[in-house]
């Protein structure tokens, strides 16, 4: 009675599982297709999307050259806001690679528009045979990417076959129909369908099967082209999703995207309305019956149309980012700041690039409470101490919650650049963590000291103070070091680290001899030599860092 009260009755049940079966191997085809391209590019996606974004217009090409290459628009904008998130890349020139991935996501239909539905299985199979015996890489990425090529076309096949039911039911000829003559329902349409594929060129995959199959009737390209408007909107709740929880530019970037897809769309739609003519002069180049080619060069025209009329106007839309998402960020306290997306990651680039600032800021906020308490052994001032013990409390809360995010990007599957980078950071993170302990229990004798009236010696501070700053040089060098190993020798800052191991061992003998001699009080020496033992500690730890990056 339930089937119906909703007509599907009407459609056959092997027809109906074909469908479904038909648009979840095309979805995960073009999935694993990407993700392929995407462990094959690996860091170098970081490295393009760093170096060659400095300008709104590199931008925009590299977002078209990257998209078309990893075919997924929403796995790029979501890196885009996953580096404005990490502060890889800036907010003015995130724009560009915004509208470029618009454009490149066109690819997808272009490919199926070859129409190769014959050769897909052998694709497919020659590209999972290959990779039972092909284990390395980058052999194994292309291999896997090939296959999500091959299962692409299969899904499209399957889609065909069954989705032909359709053009002899009523009510989805009737539901067809009352698109037809109305652009706005039809947007409407083609919002809530990429909304539940979560993918726009799947989306476009499913309207060219449609169309071949004589689902969408007589005038297919005249009801595509404003769904396809439509689906442009409905991508961009990946973006929103994935800004959810970063930084105001990251959520300005989502905003961003959906100002220029809603734009792009009413320009398109007023575009169609004045100049009807565009759409028999597209179908006429793209072959009268050949109705995949039609909706595939409908689809790369109106996104590079709007790209050109929105492109100059590119300042406004970041202004208006600006109005509608106001404030500034608050860097402190315990959250992620440039982790967002849960598990949903998006891209495993955006992930690693995401905790490496993640672990950045851990360096800065050890390397804050390392100066703090310099300066209050050294110059000593009321409240010198204030926001230590809080410091380390974040340090201890960033890298429980970091490991937790790298053990789940590594169930993802990474390229071995990114693997590296990963396995890297599992330490580093510890290393400035432990940094930030010695650094507040030193913070903690000196508060004892300050509540009984205690002192080091003259002697003393003439040897712990010169021998606090060279540890805190040495832990600067050793975290750039880490970061460009080039910077500083790793044979530099190990021969500085055993330096002060030396020191510390003379030291304690000199402590010593002033206690025999009744120069120092045992209660002062014990925090003297508590102290000498955690500088050596930091070191020993600054030296693990300095070696994770080589």
């Amino acid at each position: 009675m339930l089937l119906e009260n909703v007509q599907l009755a009407h459609i056959p049940l092997t027809n109906l599982l074909g469908i479904i079966g038909g648009i979840a191997i095309f979805l995960f085809g073009i999935k694993i297709m990407g993700n392929g391209i995407e462990r094959l590019a690996g860091a170098k996606l970081k490295s393009i999307l760093e170096k060659l974004t400095k300008n709104r217009f590199l931008g925009l090409l590299v977002g078209t050259v990257i998209t078309g290459i990893i075919q997924s628009s929403n796995a790029v904008s979501v890196m885009t806001v996953g580096f404005v998130n990490a502060g890889l890349m800036p907010l003015d020139n995130a724009v560009g690679v915004i509208m470029g991935a618009n454009v490149g996501t066109t690819i997808t239909g272009q490919l199926i528009a070859f129409n190769i539905d014959m050769y897909a299985p052998i694709i497919a199979f020659v590209g999972v045979m290959a990779m039972t015996f092909l284990k390395k890489r980058p052999w194994n990425d292309i291999l896997y990417a090939l296959t999500g090529l091959g299962l692409l076309f299969m899904g499209m096949t399957l889609m065909k076959e069954h989705m032909s039911v359709l053009a002899r039911v009523e009510w989805f000829t009737n539901l067809i129909g009352s698109l037809d003559g109305a652009p706005i329902l039809a947007v409407l349409v083609g919002t809530v369908m990429t909304m539940l594929l979560q993918s726009v060129s799947a989306s476009v995959g499913v309207l060219q099967a449609m169309a071949m199959s004589g689902a969408l009737g007589a005038n297919p390209l005249g009801i595509a082209v404003y769904l396809i408007c439509g689906q442009n909107i409905g991508c961009t709740t990946v973006s929103v999703l994935a800004s959810i929880g970063g930084t105001k530019d990251a959520k300005r970037t989502a905003c961003i995207h959906v100002l220029f897809n809603v734009f792009a769309c009413v320009i398109c739609v007023v575009l169609l309305q004045l100049f009807p003519g565009i759409l028999d002069l597209l179908a006429r180049i793209s072959g009268e019956t050949n109705y995949a080619q039609q909706i595939a060069n409908a689809n790369t025209f109106l996104k590079i149309a709007a790209t050109l009329l929105m492109f100059p106007l590119s300042s406004l839309l970041v202004k208006l980012s600006r109005l509608i998402i106001r404030g500034t960020d608050k860097l402190e306290g315990r959250r992620l700041l440039h982790i967002v997306g849960g598990k949903d990651f998006g891209s495993s680039v955006t992930a690693v690039a995401s905790v490496e600032k993640e672990t950045e800021r851990m360096y800065e906020i050890a390397h804050e409470n390392l100066k703090k308490v310099y300066a209050a052994m050294t110059a000593p001032r009321k409240d010198d101490l204030a926001g230590i013990n809080e410091n380390e409390e974040t340090l201890d809360w960033l890298n429980a919650e970091i490991s937790k995010y790298l053990v789940e990007i590594n169930r993802n599957g990474l390229g071995e650049s990114d693997a590296r980078s990963v396995d890297r950071m599992h330490h580093v993170i510890v290393d400035y963590e432990r940094i930030g302990d010695h650094a507040n229990n030193i913070a903690g004798y000196i508060e004892l000291m300050r509540s009984r009236k205690l002192v080091f010696s003259e002697a003393a501070m003439d040897e712990i103070a010169p021998l606090f700053l060279k540890v805190l040089t040495i832990v600067e060098d050793a975290h750039e070091c880490m970061l460009h190993p080039k910077a500083h020798p790793l044979s530099d800052i190990a021969a500085r680290e055993q330096e002060v191991d030396d020191l510390v061992d003379l030291y304690e003998n000199n402590h010593i001899k002033r206690l025999s001699a009744g120069e120092c009080s045992a209660e002062v020496g014990m925090f003297y030599v508590e102290a000498l033992t955690d500088l050596e500690r930091i070191s020993d730890h600054a030296l693990n860092i300095a070696e994770a990056g080589q």
